[in-house]
């Protein structure tokens, strides 16, 4: 369905289960896929079907972030498409949850987000234009008692999301964001592996797949979404619908 033969395509927290369904679909659609994680991305790119790059990334380290940008633009040449997916969750309430930790999480899925938007522009600019893609979550949209540190990160990228959007639109660059509702990852459990949301009476009573994910991110990074910037797809199962009677 999508095309994004002679692309490059470059996916944070790709060693994840939501960033090896990214990596794994923008390689089956023939992208020059850039595999960007703290750790095993040289093993991820190397079992691609495709022409794939493996690079060493912490998203909250501007120094990563530049280098692997100069990587991919060595190996490929400017970057097309950026998918923002590195996300770090911890469970706590307004009052329970140690400061640091809630610096961590800001400091990965927001500044994150931000350093990402910010090295990857000029390469963009490169290449005449691009997308962005941040996949924020159902938690950016409504309350999330439990997940105060999550959730006040993904409602201030909303915010980034639109800034960004409309300082790059004249460069050619669309920022849009994917809200997932609770995904199969291991981020849906809590330590003790019970559901952090249970999903039994959702509309749509189960979670979602990463690669369901994954083709919402596809499609608004692809051609077929190019009047879309400062938009968000929502992806929740009908979360939000509140819960079937």
């Amino acid at each position: 369905m999508f095309d994004f033969t002679g692309k490059t395509v470059l996916v944070t927290g790709a060693t994840g289960a939501l960033g090896t369904a990214l990596s794994t679909q923008f390689a089956l659609a023939g992208a020059n896929t850039v595999v960007a994680a703290r750790t095993g991305a040289g093993d991820l790119a190397a079992s691609l079907d495709g022409p794939a790059l493996g690079v060493r990334l912490d998203v909250t380290s501007e120094s990563d972030w530049a280098a692997a940008i100069t990587a991919a633009e060595d190996r490929f040449g400017p970057v097309d498409v950026l998918v923002n997916n590195a996300a770090y969750l911890r469970v706590g309430t307004t009052e329970s949850i140690a400061l640091d930790e809630f610096r961590r999480v800001l400091d990965t899925n927001l500044t994150g987000a931000l350093l990402g938007i910010r090295a990857v522009a000029p390469s963009m600019r490169k290449a005449g234009g691009g997308a962005i893609v941040n996949i924020n979550s159902v938690a950016g949209l409504t309350a999330a008692p439990g997940l105060v540190a999550y959730s006040s990160s993904k409602w201030a990228l909303r915010g980034l999301m639109r800034a960004a959007a409309k300082e790059l639109a004249r460069d050619g660059i669309r920022v849009n964001a994917v809200h997932p509702g609770i995904i199969g990852t291991p981020l849906a459990y809590d330590p003790d592996g019970n559901e952090i949301v249970p999903v039994g009476d959702f509309a749509i009573p189960r979670q979602a797949s990463p690669e369901e994910i994954a083709d919402f991110t596809l499609f608004a990074a692809s051609d077929q979404a190019r009047f879309a910037t400062g938009t968000e797809l929502l992806a929740d199962g009908g979360f939000l619908l509140g819960p079937v009677a």
